[in-house]
């Protein structure tokens, strides 16, 4: 324990002398939080011209509701997804944004309808930005209108203010499916975790350069000549990095919650599960030091290190979700980034900031971010052993 603990102060004395780069870990991610934060806040307020992916429930099924169903079938962007599965399971696909809405026909649809009562109900994904929602109630709206206003005809009904309480009327109960109330998503909750996870992943640069600093200087060979144990050197140099990572993760939270509001925008919510916040800021952690390290083995000088880690990252994080959110890219970009760690630390924060997650909801990405950093430290070992060899 003693040498692990002088391995650990000898990285954090190191990292003492370059406090501008230190610095600089910090100060990117919090100024691109702000920036990008109110720069698409307009973003989220925004129609997107994208599928609008929904699931039907009709629990009436006669002719007014039949028609109903045809009309929003014949919408535009509108594409009706199948299940064959309860309620209660097509909820909560809906509410990991598998789909953008459920539309639930109520029993009576035609008597609710008549009386002016709520015959459908609209339930959103945590996903669905607030203006989407708003289009799609406005155009199902729009369809209950005509139908409200042909029953009201047929029935001879009409009178001279009748046009008048149709647009006035509300058919429809619209809530977000965003945790137990009606809050719904900003862009707070896409920029905060995507910088944050993109300043993690640039650990790679200090790391790598006390690394090859050190390789240079020939520190690492009168090390391994005292015949420390590899395992403590590396333990050493990981745990100084991982935790100014961890360190990073709670000031951009911070931020998201009291400072991006106190300048007028929207506040971060951190959901209902602080287990689970912790143990995707791990992941995620561990994934980018592993990666850094790997960085560090493989660059033989520190501009190789920056450019080629500086380069990695900006793929990563374009494709990954960090620079554009991921629900409005098209779908061949949303398959490519799958392949971005990125991408999985960020649906594990979205798991809990913005769905309410629990801790076995960002078990699959925290699954991925350890796999990945797992890879990641067996290739730095083999890149290692194969310069030593050298």
């Amino acid at each position: 324990m003693n040498q692990l603990l002088n391995f650990v102060v000898k990285e954090l004395r190191l990292l003492k002398r370059d406090l501008h780069g230190l610095l600089l870990l910090f100060a990117m991610p919090a100024l691109f939080i702000l920036i990008m934060t109110f720069a698409l806040q307009n973003q989220y307020a925004s129609n997107q011209n994208i599928d609008i992916e929904y699931y039907l429930l009709n629990k009436d099924n006669n002719t007014s509701s039949q028609k109903f169903v045809e009309q929003i079938e014949q919408l535009s962007n509108f594409e009706r997804l199948h299940s064959a599965q309860s309620e209660e399971v097509v909820r909560a696909e809906v509410a990991r944004d598998g789909a953008k809405f459920l539309i639930i026909i109520q029993p009576d649809f035609e008597q609710k309808l008549s009386e002016n009562g709520k015959p459908v109900s609209l339930e959103t994904a945590p996903g669905v930005t607030p203006v989407l929602a708003q289009l799609v109630e406005a155009q199902l709206q729009q369809k209950l209108n005509e139908l409200f206003l042909a029953k009201a005809l047929s029935d001879s009904l009409n009178e001279p203010d009748l046009t008048d309480d149709i647009k006035s009327g509300n058919f429809i109960n619209t809530r977000s499916l965003y945790g137990s109330g009606n809050v719904q998503p900003s862009s707070v909750q896409q920029n905060v975790p995507a910088w944050m996870l993109f300043a993690m992943f640039f650990i790679a640069i200090p790391l790598s350069t006390t690394l090859i600093n050190e390789r240079q200087q020939g520190t690492l060979d009168r090390l391994r000549t005292m015949e420390f144990p590899r395992h403590l050197m590396l333990l050493g140099k990981l745990i100084p990095y991982f935790c100014i990572n961890l360190l990073q993760v709670v000031i951009m939270l911070l931020i998201g919650v009291y400072l991006v509001p106190a300048l007028g925008g929207d506040s971060l919510h951190l959901g209902n599960s602080p287990s689970g916040l912790a143990l995707i800021s791990v992941c995620a952690s561990l994934a980018a030091v592993a990666y850094a390290l790997l960085v560090a083995e493989v660059a033989n000088t520190i501009e190789q290190a920056t450019i080629f880690s500086g380069i990695c990252n900006i793929i990563m994080a374009a494709i990954g979700g960090v620079m554009v959110p991921r629900f409005i890219m098209p779908p061949v970009m949303q398959t490519l980034s799958d392949a971005s760690p990125m991408a999985w630390g960020l649906d594990g924060f979205f798991d809990i900031l913005l769905r309410n997650g629990t801790l076995m909801d960002v078990m699959p990405e925290a699954a991925a971010l350890l796999g990945f950093a797992l890879a990641m430290l067996a290739l730095s070992a083999w890149a290692s052993l194969r310069r030593q060899s050298h």
